[in-house]
């Protein structure tokens, strides 16, 4: 490829990078956090009792009782199953939800704003949730746009392949880190980046293909996607959910169940809808269909459907890593943390090759690891604060943004520091308001991970500040020689070599 052509690609690739730097961290970091959300959700509240399966008729008691809390009006109806990927029974309308036992006794309202401020954060930035949408789809094409650049940009593609460089001033070892980071994963971003965009731009996708090939009919188009509603006949009374789940077992038995959903509730064209996993398929699930008596209807067609179709289907789950359990969340983790790593490796290679300007190094690294200590302290406020945490969050960084312009000593490491003592703030205080419940599964298998993040980052932190300090000793040194020069003219012999020995570089 033409040096010209590669030297465009890689300008193009560095200044869209830079620009887009800060949007580009909180969409990765949120969406790597954001693969363990159903996890997050059962840490919210872990005293929940957890459960495989639920006695015969558990769900309609269930339903009877949340119909008799909340009789309000609702077009639908939802029952989350313990097989869904949660352990849990929830039982919900379009305006509550409320945990249930594997009796079908309601237990006590679903709150998980945490968890939902999180996922908003990666899927609208906080934003509007249409504007959020398209700005963060559109991200995940620029996402796109700067895996291939780089790509092209990169002169000696195979030869580089394995090459890490150490010593010098950092400069080349974060190049190789950023090189090898965007190589060895590409693949993966690029699913990520365009299931990203897809989600955004589906509805100007939909718009677009209604123009050309259906006359501007949107309903036609959602109806090659979406299988429509069953033309079934006027139908009244409570729907048999009961029966329509008995009856998974005789028609998909293999297939774990993830949430019913009736349709159109006290309307004449109500049904009910079962939502099941296909195993060894990338699909969300089938949809299977009944009639407000529980007679089965059918399927929605989404396992055998046109190519086309299964593949829109495959797109949440190829998006999210959810379709091999815990060994898939945990790839698509490390592989997340790749991602997020290649923004912020990026713009390090950026800000040292400006020769790290001071303040815009402290406010990059504010951003990197203030937005940790950020979330750290927004789960705090969600054990005791009743308020928007989408407002907490933001505040922080506000926060964050100017103790680091006021504050000098805000440095990389020092902020490496704060991030893990607040994430470990948020366990001692999770600890002391969850007690026993701190120590149940729910609550474990995220605890863990942070413990093991509280120690990387205090131990990191503490080696990057020695060396800091350790800099700033010597420069120290050094302004102290050469104005001892500058003032003795040409200086002395012995002077000069008793600095050199107590260089801490030497």
């Amino acid at each position: 490829m033409k040096k010209a052509t590669k030297q465009s690609a890689l300008n193009a690739h560095s200044w869209v990078g830079v620009f887009l730097s800060v949007l580009l961290f909180l969409v990765c970091l949120s969406g790597t956090i954001a693969v363990f959300h159903l996890e997050f959700e059962r840490w919210e509240q872990p005293h929940i009792p957890e459960f495989e399966s639920v006695e015969d008729g558990a769900v309609e008691t269930a339903m009877d009782s949340f119909l008799a809390k909340h009789p309000e009006e609702t077009d639908h109806l939802f029952v989350v199953l313990p097989t869904s990927g949660i352990p849990r029974l929830v039982v919900e309308n379009d305006h509550a939800a409320y945990f249930a036992d594997a009796q079908g006794n309601l237990l006590e309202k679903e709150s998980v704003p945490f968890t939902q401020m999180l996922v908003d954060l990666h899927l609208y930035l906080n934003l509007p949730n249409s504007w959020g949408m398209i700005l963060v789809s559109a991200l995940g094409a620029i996402i796109c746009t700067l895996i291939i650049t780089g790509i092209i940009a990169h002169k000696r593609l195979t030869r580089d392949a394995f090459k890490m460089r150490r010593g010098g001033n950092g400069q080349q070892s974060q190049i190789d880190l950023h090189n090898r980071f965007g190589l060895w994963a590409s693949p993966f971003h690029l699913v990520i980046a365009i299931t990203g965009t897809y989600f955004g731009l589906a509805g100007i996708v939909l718009v677009l293909v209604a123009q050309l090939n259906y006359g501007g009919d949107r309903d036609a188009v959602i109806n090659q996607v979406f299988t429509p509603d069953p033309v079934i006949e006027a139908q009244v009374g409570k729907p048999a959910i009961g029966k329509a789940i008995a009856k998974m077992e005789t028609i998909a038995p293999e297939n774990p169940l993830i949430f019913v959903t009736v349709h159109e509730v006290n309307k004449p064209e109500q049904f009910i809808e079962i939502y099941a996993q296909v195993p060894g398929r990338m699909i969300y699930g089938e949809a299977y269909r009944f009639d407000t008596a529980g007679n089965y209807l059918g399927t929605a067609g989404y396992d055998d459907g046109a190519w086309g179709k299964q593949l829109l289907w495959a797109v949440y789950r190829l998006h999210f890593g959810d379709f091999a359990g815990i060994p898939s969340k945990v790839l698509y983790f490390v592989l997340g943390i790749m991602l997020t790593m290649l923004c912020v490796s990026g713009m390090e290679v950026w800000l040292s090759k400006k020769a790290h300007p001071v303040l815009a190094t402290r406010l990059w690294y504010c951003t990197v690891w203030g937005s940790v200590s950020a979330l750290a302290f927004t789960a705090i406020a969600d054990m005791f604060f009743a308020g928007s945490l989408i407002a907490v969050f933001w505040g922080l960084m506000v926060l964050n943004v100017a103790l680091t312009v006021a504050i000098k000593r805000l440095t990389k490491p020092v902020w490496l520091i704060i991030s893990g003592i607040s994430v470990l703030l948020l366990l001692f205080i999770y600890s002391a308001v969850n007690g026993e419940h701190a120590l149940s599964v729910a609550s474990l298998q995220l605890n863990i991970p942070m413990l093991i993040y509280v120690i990387w980052s205090i131990f990191r932190g503490n080696i990057l500040l020695k060396r800091e300090t350790l800099l700033l000793d010597f420069q120290k040194e050094n302004q102290t020689t050469t104005q001892n020069i500058d003032g003795n003219g040409n200086g002395n012999k012995s002077t000069s070599v008793s600095t050199e020995t107590q260089s801490p570089m030497a």
